[in-house]
């Protein structure tokens, strides 16, 4: 009967598109994925006041600055993460009818997507006045960062495709590379937001943890902002560390970050091309996890490579840059917002503590190591005062 079956499927079909759900089947799904992203965000195109995101603006005026940072900015408000909690709410209140299932399935699609629109928006040429060391700093530290986080997650026991998202957002300060590492690394959906939930908690400590040590050392404002770049976490809480010690300091936090976000695709591709290998040389280990189910480098994400490379060379335009990113916000609300309710509580705990126990062991280790190198280099004129 089986044999059966699948002598009539083959006879019958076309093409690879016969394999595709049709698109009655998609649209419930698909409607409740843009109705989440229509009210988390401000897209363009959509002048619809009442947005998650318009709620976060109001309450941030209510509370107020901290160290002159919306407070939502710091726990990493975004494009991404507003329909993500809406659809996760959403979710797991009101629960996912079987009708939506087969549009979530999309996400499979709107993620390589999202990441290949992405390549525009990092422009290396843009760092280039900030001197070669300051980005030499902001590369080896990402390289490193990366490196000890998947090597002490073998010590936690952490499984390596939690330990590699983890390894994405703290490298590069944004648990955005978190979510786009998943289908790469073939992560669950429960590890991808326990370890972004532990990436921005630990954002949150080191934010305040870096200004305390820093006093010790006595740093320059100027390299106090670098440090907090590097070694904070995304934009708003690395500028609430550099604010904290000073006007300055948070100045040149805003110029040094600059450096650290268009080498941003060089840690998750890092991270990838490490575990692949690792996968390629342990095919029959049962804990090498991490790109199970890629057998060759994905082709889209060469296509990424070029894109980012014809980005860097200027070739494409300002305009383009602003449009094409605004087809990146469409795409990745879609996404998360079909993430979001593919989720449970369940999910997110069953990962357990140890991803964020990993965090910070390896945040606290940069920390140190980062502001032992800056003095080093201010004692030896490399980073002149």
């Amino acid at each position: 009967m089986a044999a059966s079956a699948t002598t009539n499927y083959d006879l019958t079909r076309k093409s690879f598109l016969s394999s595709l759900y049709s698109f009655r089947a998609v649209l419930p799904g698909l409607l409740a994925m843009l109705y989440i992203a229509v009210f988390s965000n401000n897209l363009p195109g959509v002048p619809n006041p009442f947005t998650l995101e318009n709620l976060f603006y109001w309450l941030d005026g209510v509370i107020g600055p901290l160290n002159h940072q919306p407070f939502f900015q710091i726990l990493n408000s975004n494009f991404v993460w507003n329909p993500l909690l809406l659809g996760f709410i959403i979710g797991n209140l009101l629960g996912v009818p079987d009708c939506w299932k087969r549009g979530l399935s999309t996400i499979h699609v709107l993620m390589p997507l999202g990441i290949l629109m992405l390549a525009p928006h990092f422009i290396v040429g843009h760092a280039f006045k900030l001197g070669f060391r300051p980005i030499a700093l902001c590369a080896g530290f990402m390289f490193l960062t990366a490196t000890a986080t998947l090597l002490l997650a073998r010590l936690f026991k952490v499984d390596d495709r939690h330990a590699s998202i983890i390894a994405g957002g703290l490298s590069t300060g944004d648990p955005h590379a978190g979510i786009i590492l998943m289908p790469l690394i073939k992560a669950k959906g429960g590890q991808v937001l326990n370890a972004s939930i532990g990436v921005i908690g630990f954002g949150i400590i080191a934010m305040l943890l870096l200004p305390w040590m820093a006093g010790f050392l006595d740093l320059p404002q100027k390299y106090l902002g670098l440090a907090s770049v590097i070694g904070v976490g995304n934009g708003h809480q690395a500028l609430y560390a550099a604010y904290e010690s000073g006007y300055e300091a948070g100045r040149y936090a805003l110029w040094f970050d600059i450096g650290r976000h268009v080498i941003m695709p060089a840690g998750f591709l890092y991270i990838f091309i490490a575990m692949f290998i690792r996968k390629l040389r342990r095919p029959d280990d049962p804990d090498v996890q991490a790109t199970r189910g890629i057998d060759k480098f994905p082709l889209w994400l060469g296509v990424f490579i070029f894109a980012w490379i014809l980005a860097c060379l200027h070739l494409f335009r300002e305009p383009a840059q602003h449009a094409v990113f605004n087809m990146v916000k469409w795409d990745f609300s879609l996404a998360a917002a079909a993430l979001g309710l593919s989720l449970s509580f369940r999910d997110i705990a069953a990962v357990g503590v140890r991803g964020f126990v990993l965090t910070i062991a390896t945040g606290v280790l940069r920390i140190v190591l980062l502001l032992a190198a800056i003095i080093v280099c201010i004692k030896a004129g490399l980073l002149p005062i």
